[in-house]
């Protein structure tokens, strides 16, 4: 409020002759001279400096001549620090024109503050003038708190997380009063006498108080609001992660004693290895198993959360019961889907992150086979009723489909993996979720022919398969990338190949585990966008599942005991002659000299060449439940307002190496504001982004430009979109014209 109330004083005296004289020979006003220069004013002001009184009659003279001549039509405020009896030249403008009188700094202040609130002042005069520029923008609730001793005037705990992020450049910008003041409540935060340090010095005590509070769970509640509030902070939350990774964390700290919302890493991982070093111990385990419950469920601190935490209580809490009521094949397929690939999905976040700590990993592996080997031994106990419905599946699908179908063929996306994209995309998208079983050997090779060709012939080459794939579909498919696919990609059925997992899992093995949540975000984006891009339905289907070994002793390893010829591999094994093993299933699989496909009743690989880590080609749940995924966008718009590039004709031949693309919105809205669009250009060189607008806000019936250049391009593509759900609006093609462009001379 102060400011407002000294632009009114100052716009009410200005009227007169446009000319106001400010007396403040205490300085205590100067924070509001920046008001006047953003008002238009012209700022004149004095020298507190000079003393003599020569000195003084000649600026005021200079003063004087200034106004009357360079701003003789301006509006001009003198601001004159000195005493009013000792004006010289600009004594009477305070008597002619105008004057607003701070001699007695307080005394202004309590006028206003009476006259609005109707509040007696009980401040003191030099806290009042404080209170005067903390509250310069204050509403007149703040004042009314502030004079009722209902609110404090500096609250730490909205001063304090800026201090701390910079401690240097936050106290520069304090008056030396408020500075004052602010350093005073820092003290008493850290029971501390006040004394000068410097600022930084003092931003790292409070930071080690906070981090000991935390860890010894001694925090008092008003530092630990500073820090849930800072912990949440976008801004300033990077600060807080400096404090914390430079605080030296005593070793001998209880992980369980520490406050439950401790942001230190070392904690947690010191909880999981005492909790994986018990891990037979159900009564500690589960003992403690709700404070990590509620440590992973945490949001206020969820940046110092490990994401791991959720993965370790999906392992432990897990129950294999409903198991025993499956009395067929496909009901434990159906167990599988809905219960245990989220059990998959858990170790396989824990391999990432803890694969290198055998003390933390080989328990939590040993857990997992315990719950897997009950999988196991109830899916082979009915593998007898196993089918594969992976032969033609491609084929069958593009007979029946509709233009606007896109399929995304994945090599070596596991169910878990597309269950987790699925789950992510229900909330803007609907999803159906069915099953298809792998063919055996669940192999690249086998399964990508079975997919694309079908009748079980397998076709070495890729290219072989997309072109039997539209020999037998009789369908004009496009065949791509998926990461190549952009918007503006038009064709009627579109298949989009995604090998990067079983690509990087067979080169990199478990090294690849790092990189599987950027496979997932691929995804993720390119599902999304393809529905954004007006296709009908994006389905999601894949040749195989995959395996992880973990930790593997040379005892974990199965021998490959067959009689005659023989290809081994870490999953299955090829034979001529039909072996006796009640350990293995066998499948009458036909393929060059050999006759039989072998695969153990395990998870644990045949010894076999190579590496070991990611692997398939067996026969277990996570090799062969495959996802069969359809993706659809709802049937309703996400707006009324229809957008559209309107100038096509003109963009198809451009003469120059400037263009512009004319965007009209629909005139057919009744209700002007319910329909707005925020829309924006994205323009493509070859299905790469080379350029884009601003977001461009459109009503009905409005008309904007965006301009652009070839910069040396011959053919471009213009995509509009709709900025905040993605969805692709229009499309045009420019195209530069080879007739150079003569100024209109033709």
């Amino acid at each position: 409020m102060t400011n407002q109330w000294f632009l009114e004083d100052i716009e009410q005296l200005i009227k007169k002759r446009g000319r106001v004289v400010i007396l403040d020979p205490r300085s205590q006003y100067g924070f509001l001279l920046p008001l006047l220069k953003s008002q238009g004013y012209t700022l004149l002001k004095t020298d507190s400096s000079l003393t003599e009184p020569w000195q003084t009659v000649k600026e005021e003279l200079f003063l004087r001549y200034e106004a009357e001549t360079r701003h003789k039509s301006d509006k001009v405020v003198f601001y004159v620090s000195r005493e009013q009896d000792k004006l010289s030249f600009l004594l009477d403008y305070c008597f002619t024109h105008g004057c607003l009188d701070f001699s007695e700094p307080a005394k202004w202040l309590r006028k206003k503050l009476f006259t609005h609130t109707g509040l007696q002042v009980q401040l003191d005069d030099a806290t009042l003038l404080t209170a005067g520029k903390i509250g310069a923008e204050k509403d007149l609730a703040w004042w009314k708190k502030i004079l009722q001793n209902l609110e404090d005037l500096i609250d730490l705990e909205d001063a304090l997380i800026p201090f701390m992020d910079d401690p240097e450049a936050y106290i520069a910008d304090l008056e030396q009063d408020i500075r004052r003041m602010f350093e005073t409540k820092v003290f008493q935060l850290l029971n501390q006498p006040y004394m000068t340090k410097p600022p930084k010095t003092l931003a790292e005590e409070v930071a080690r108080k906070l981090l000991d509070g935390l860890a010894y769970n001694d925090i008092k509640a008003d530092l630990l609001s500073i820090y849930h509030r800072w912990a949440d902070s976008e801004t300033y939350s990077p600060s807080l992660m400096n404090y914390v990774a430079n605080y030296n964390l005593d070793s001998s700290v209880d992980p369980w004693a520490a406050h439950p919302d401790h942001c230190f890493g070392d904690l947690d991982q010191k909880a999981l290895q005492q909790l994986t070093g018990h891990l037979r111990d159900k009564q500690y385990v589960f003992g403690k198993l709700d404070a990590i419950k509620a440590r992973a469920k945490n949001t206020r601190v969820k940046r110092f959360i490990p994401i791991w935490w959720q993965d370790f209580t999906t392992l432990m809490e897990f129950d294999n019961q409903p198991l025993t009521a499956c009395s067929s094949f496909d009901q434990v397929v159906g167990f599988y889907t809905s219960h245990f690939a989220q059990v998959d999905r858990a170790i396989r976040n824990l391999y990432t992150v803890f694969l290198s700590d055998k003390s933390i990993i080989r328990p939590l592996q040993e857990y997992y086979e315990s719950l897997n080997y009950e999988l196991l031994h109830k899916w082979f106990e009915y593998a007898h009723q196993y089918k594969s419905d992976q032969q033609g599946y491609l084929p069958d699908l593009f007979k029946n489909a509709k233009p606007g179908t896109a399929v995304i063929v994945g090599d070596g996306i596991r169910y878990e993996i597309a269950d987790y994209v699925a789950t992510a995309l229900a909330n803007k998208f609907k999803v159906d979720k069915q099953i298809m079983l792998a063919g055996l050997p669940s192999e690249t090779e086998h399964n990508m022919s079975a997919l694309y060709v079908g009748n079980n012939k397998v076709l070495a080459q890729h290219k072989d398969r997309e072109k039997k794939l539209s020999e037998i579909s009789g369908q004009a498919i496009t065949y791509m990338n998926l990461e190549a696919v952009s918007y503006g990609e038009k064709a009627d059925y579109l298949v989009l190949n995604y090998k990067d997992i079983d690509n990087a899992g067979e080169t990199l093995q478990q090294g690849a585990l790092k990189l599987f949540a950027e496979f997932e975000q691929v995804l993720l984006d390119k599902i999304a966008q393809l529905l954004n891009m007006g296709y009908k339905e994006v389905h999601l289907v894949t040749d195989h599942g995959f395996v992880l070994t973990g930790l593997l002793d040379e005892a974990d390893k199965i021998a490959p005991d067959a009689i005659g010829d023989k290809d081994v591999h870490e999953r299955f094994i090829r034979t001529q002659d039909k072996p006796d093993n009640p350990d293995w299933l066998i499948f009458e699989k036909p393929y060059g000299e050999y006759k039989y496909v072998c695969a153990a009743k395990s998870h644990r690989p045949f010894k076999s060449k190579g590496a070991y880590g990611f692997a398939h080609g067996g026969f277990t749940p996570q090799e062969i439940i495959l996802p069969r995924f359809v993706f659809r966008k709802d049937s309703f718009a996400t707006s009324s307002l229809e957008v559209a590039i309107s100038n096509k004709t003109e963009l198809a031949e451009v003469a120059g190496d400037i263009f512009v693309i004319k965007l009209q919105a629909d005139t057919g809205a009744a209700d002007l504001f319910a329909f707005k669009r925020k829309v924006k250009v994205l323009l493509y060189d070859d299905n790469i982004n080379c350029g884009s607008s601003n977001i461009i806000n459109m009503e009905p019936g409005k008309t904007e430009t965006v301009e652009f250049t070839f910069d040396d391009r011959q053919t471009l593509k213009a995509v509009l979109l709709d900025a905040e759900t993605q969805e692709q609006l229009d499309i045009v093609t420019i195209k530069k014209s080879s007739v150079r462009d003569l100024g209109g001379l033709l």
